[in-house]
């Protein structure tokens, strides 16, 4: 799991250019998008989305808190998509774990079932059998989110 102090890899870096020209093609698909089903008044680009969470969800390699085990994982599952190698510094497996990002990104690999599993593979390398930690800087922001969802329920349970 990774630790509360590791940087995420969006906290480093993020392939912008790339995803913003994925998510600009995106937007002009026709055919096989969820898009085409009805009209979309306010239309958010998928692929932004897939690499932001996938950005915020892996730790920053190079940083001194990563886990061995998902550097151990991203070696080993990145190489089943072409032109993947993560090689043998953390600077290069950040660089590659960044091209998986910007590939993903693409709508034409957005479906494909390697990208798929080797993405998910990471996402519990990362985060083991526990669901993703989210990280809020803020010490008491979970007691005052638990008031907040209490009283939600207790005044949907009024109505």
């Amino acid at each position: 799991m990774i630790p509360k102090d590791c940087k995420r890899l969006a906290e480093v870096d993020f392939p912008i250019a790339e995803v913003s020209k994925h998510a600009a093609r995106e937007k002009l698909i026709r055919h096989g998008h969820p898009s085409t089903l009805h009209l979309w008044w306010a239309r958010r680009p998928l692929a932004s989305s897939r690499a932001v969470l996938l950005a915020l969800l892996w730790p920053d390699p190079c940083d001194p808190l990563c886990p061995a085990e998902f550097k151990v994982k991203a070696r080993e599952l990145l190489p089943q998509v072409g032109g993947c190698n993560p090689g043998t510094t953390d600077e290069d497996l950040r660089k590659v774990l960044l091209k998986f990002i910007a590939d993903i990104a693409n709508w034409d690999n957005a479906a494909q079932r390697t990208y798929l599993e080797v993405s998910r593979g990471l996402v519990k390398a990362a985060n083991g059998d526990q669901p993703p930690l989210v990280v809020d800087p803020s010490p008491g922001a979970a007691r005052s989110r638990s008031r907040r969802c209490g009283s939600v329920a207790t005044r949907s349970r009024a109505i």
